[in-house]
């Protein structure tokens, strides 16, 4: 590492420097906190030479911030590297370790290097949060750009994945930061004559030549099969992912507001995409409707290939109906008739307790359940009768009042979709439902009832008045 931060507008770092300029000013991030996410590789130490360039001009104020994932006995040296680096630039740098314990879960729970990633953000956006930061920069470059397109490829992906890494996006949920990728037009060779040209070394992180992991077999045995066929494939690669994005931003904005197609639902925050409504769409982008609708409730699309698509496409086209079925990322989907449902998580249990009755005056009773947002106000001149009524949801064994028709034989005869057949408020007398909101009329002549639903309602998503 050089003593100083040279600016030399020499044949390689200008233009290097000029295209991080551009990729930071075009996404407005300048005048302000920029933490760098600095891991000591090739990538990371030109991005933060370069920006560090650009900082006065810019108008940002720096902070470095580094992780230890605690996978590697070397990760602590590293990371001292790394501090050592920024301090001879004049920058504070900030150390995120990770414990052992925490490493182990990654092991067990699934893919190491996803569990890397998910965790390396959320203690950057930590530390991007405590420290003021708007922006989190991390170094991905061209070439991971086009890895990341060759793997989704592979996973069976559709034109969301095609669009790869993007440039900016929130960093999460919250919102509050963005994450941005400066170097993402820039090519790994690139990269390293710019380095090379400052003379300045760098870490190299022995993963990155592990097998195990499918990026490390395309980074060192696929991407250069396919550079000897057709030389360049890596930038042609990056340029498709950049198209793609663009077409996807325009399909999302045009599926959004095609009507009737995607709509929230009241019923555990999920969302549903209407079979009919379908029929206004080409067939061959049913599966970017369903991606959409997914990423609605998810947030991302992260592990989800054709392989989880196409067969709610097959589903929805057969009119199917289903109980709830498993998606990568806990969320669920659940098909009514070709109707599909999508939610962030599994459907929650029915609610159990009930409403129990409260006077309101001579003859009037008033039975609220918070859980499903309902309330049925009852006259009834018997309060032998109305101290007995419940508001429920539906139990095994309910039957209509006075009758041996069970309650879910009348539930699908009203097309009541499967995922809302538990969270439908009833009155009951024991086993015996007399009413639900613009289901069952009062079955008992000596009782009136009135329902009143709450917004929180699920039964109002399916149109169901009092």
């Amino acid at each position: 590492m050089t003593r100083d931060c040279p600016s030399h507008p020499s044949s390689v770092s200008a233009p290097f420097v000029a295209a991080l300029r551009s990729a930071l000013t075009s996404v407005g991030c300048d005048n302000g906190r920029l933490l760098l996410a600095v891991s000591g590789g090739a990538d990371s130490m030109a991005m933060l030479l370069g920006i560090a360039n650009l900082a006065s001009e810019l108008r940002l104020e720096l902070i470095v911030g580094t992780v230890d994932h605690g996978l590697r006995s070397e990760a602590m040296a590293e990371t001292q590297w790394v501090v050592a680096a920024a301090e001879q630039l004049g920058l504070r740098c900030e150390i995120a370790k990770l414990t052992p314990g925490d490493a182990y879960v990654g092991r067990i729970g699934g893919s190491l290097q996803e569990w890397a990633r998910q965790r390396r953000y959320e203690v950057l956006g930590e530390m991007a949060r405590r420290d003021g930061c708007r922006f989190l920069a991390t170094a991905h470059t061209s070439d991971d750009q086009a890895e990341t397109v060759l793997l989704r490829l592979l996973r069976g992906t559709g034109i969301e994945g095609l669009s790869g890494i993007s440039s900016l996006r929130p960093l999460d949920e919250q919102g509050d930061i963005q994450l941005v990728r400066p170097l993402l037009h820039v090519s790994r060779a690139g990269v390293e004559n710019y380095l090379q040209g400052l003379g300045v070394s760098w870490l190299n992180d022995p993963s990155n030549r592990d097998p195990r992991f499918a990026r490390v077999r395309v980074r060192n045995e696929v991407l250069p099969a396919l550079d000897q066929l057709a030389p360049g494939v890596a930038c042609r690669l990056a340029a498709l992912a950049e198209e793609a994005a663009a077409v996807q931003r325009f399909l999302e904005a045009q599926l959004e507001h095609s009507e009737g197609l995607i709509r929230n639902v009241r019923l555990s925050g999920g969302v549903k995409v209407d079979r009919a409504s379908l029929e206004s769409v080409p067939r061959s982008l049913w599966g970017n409707v369903l991606r959409l609708a997914l990423k609605r409730v998810r947030g991302d699309l992260r592990r989800i290939g054709r392989a989880h698509i196409e067969p709610i496409e097959q589903l929805v086209l057969q009119r199917k109906s289903t109980g709830s079925l498993p998606l990568p990322g806990d969320a669920s989907v659940c098909l009514d008739q070709g109707d599909a449902f999508f939610f962030p998580g599994p459907l929650p249990s029915p609610p159990t307790g009930s409403g129990q009755p409260s006077p309101m005056g001579a003859g009037k009773w008033r039975l609220r359940f918070v859980a499903l947002g309902a309330l049925a106000e009852v006259s009834c001149q018997r309060p032998d009768i109305a101290l007995d009524l419940e508001v429920r949801a539906r139990r095994n064994g309910d039957r209509l009042y006075g009758s041996r028709t069970k309650l879910k034989e009348l539930l699908i005869k009203r097309k009541v979709p499967r995922p809302y057949r538990d969270f439908i408020p009833v009155l009951a007398y024991g086993d015996q439902v007399i009413a639900a909101p613009a289901i069952l009329s009062s079955r008992m002549e000596a009782l009136k009832v009135s329902w009143l639903l709450e917004s929180s309602s699920p039964a109002l998503d399916l149109g169901f008045g009092p």
